[in-house]
This record gives C-alpha cells, sequence and structure tokens, in this order.
C-alpha cells in the first residue's frame, strides 16, 4: 500500500508540472527549474490560489542551517513556518509549497506574507555561498519574476507596509511596526549584485 507521504510527492510533482506547463503554454520560452517535492505540513501555510495579480515579490532567506534540515522543519507540525522554495549550497532545489499557496516566512506585515515567495538558502549568515547555489537560486528567481511578472529588480531599503515589488532579502520585509525589521538575512556575504547580474 502507497504510504501518504508517496501519495503527497506525487500530488505535488503533479502540480509543478502543472505550473511549468502552464508557463510554457503562455510564451514563456524557459521550463520551470527541477525541483524535489517535499511538501511542508498543512498546518504551516495558508491554502491560497494565488497567480500573477497576486504574487508580486521574492525574498531570500538564509536557514541558519542545512537545506534538508530547513526542509525536514517545515514538514513538523508544530513549526509555524515555511518558505516555497529551499535551495541547497550545492544548487539543488526543494519545493515545500505550491506557488499558489501563502508561505509563513515573510515577516508581520500581511501584504508581504500574501503576495511573496519565499526561498530559503542552505547555509549561515556568517559565511560564504557558493557559486552553484547563486546560479540555481538565480535561476530559479528568475524563472519566478517571468511566471509571475515580478519586476527583476531589487527593491531598496526596508519595504513599506503595503508592500513593493521585486526581489528583496529578508531584512528588507518590514515587521509590523513598519519600516522597522531586525533580520539580517542574506547578510553582508551574499553578494547582491552578482546575484542580480544572474537573475537577468
Amino acid at each position: 500500500m502507497e504510504s501518504r507521504r508517496d501519495l503527497l510527492k506525487k500530488l505535488g510533482a503533479a502540480s509543478t508540472v502543472g505550473v511549468g506547463a502552464t508557463a510554457l503554454s503562455t510564451g514563456s520560452a524557459a521550463a520551470k527549474p527541477a525541483v524535489d517535492w517535499e511538501p511542508a505540513h498543512s498546518s504551516n501555510y495558508t491554502s491560497a490560489d494565488r497567480g500573477a495579480g497576486d504574487i508580486a515579490g521574492v525574498v531570500i532567506h538564509v536557514a541558519q542551517g542545512s537545506a534538508e534540515g530547513t526542509v525536514s522543519w517545515f514538514q513538523n507540525p508544530d513549526a509555524n513556518v515555511s518558505a516555497h522554495y529551499t535551495i541547497r549550497d550545492d544548487g539543488y532545489k526543494y519545493q515545500s509549497l505550491s506557488d499558489i499557496n501563502i508561505g509563513w516566512h515573510a515577516g508581520g506585515t500581511q501584504w508581504y506574507t500574501d503576495h511573496t515567495i519565499g526561498i530559503e538558502l542552505g547555509g549561515y549568515v556568517g559565511s560564504g555561498f557558493p557559486d552553484a547555489q547563486y546560479q540555481s537560486t538565480a535561476e530559479l528567481t528568475s524563472w519566478l519574476c517571468d511566471q509571475y511578472d515580478v519586476p527583476k529588480s531589487r527593491i531598496s531599503g526596508v519595504g513599506d507596509c503595503y508592500g513593493e515589488a521585486g526581489i528583496m532579502g529578508h531584512h528588507q520585509v518590514p515587521e509590523t511596526d513598519c519600516g522597522y525589521n531586525d533580520h539580517t538575512d542574506p547578510g553582508p556575504n551574499w553578494d547582491w549584485d552578482y546575484f542580480m547580474s544572474l537573475v537577468y
């Protein structure tokens, strides 16, 4: 008998293929990058039906741990957190949420929670990032921007409470008292100029 986990993985893979097929049917030149579907527990995100009109940003996080540990934590029913994707230091990509769902990754302001896609980088703020991780993250980010009409530009400073479309670090997502953020990721070792040059 097929386990519940195996069934969820098959369903997730099927939905991932569907998203990629949609992109190709609308004239996008690139297929969705390959991902390993490892679904988050349903208690760690909000089910939704978001599309291009709803998704306006991509948020880059650092896990402060391994990619595998991060994916496993999203599967823990007590975690109360999730991001859509996690990228290992060798560039291997995991997907924990369908893009249409709302991940619990983007701080205390509702706009950023509802209108962004989260990408966790396996590793630590105080460490460097391998080129394979930059390349893989840029490939996925570029595809997400094309798929959902997100500007391929980095926002400056901390965003306002009503949201700013584009690519940002977690440190740029305002908390509940708009304009303030106590997160530092992806941190000073993340080379934004290099990363953005790969996204284009």
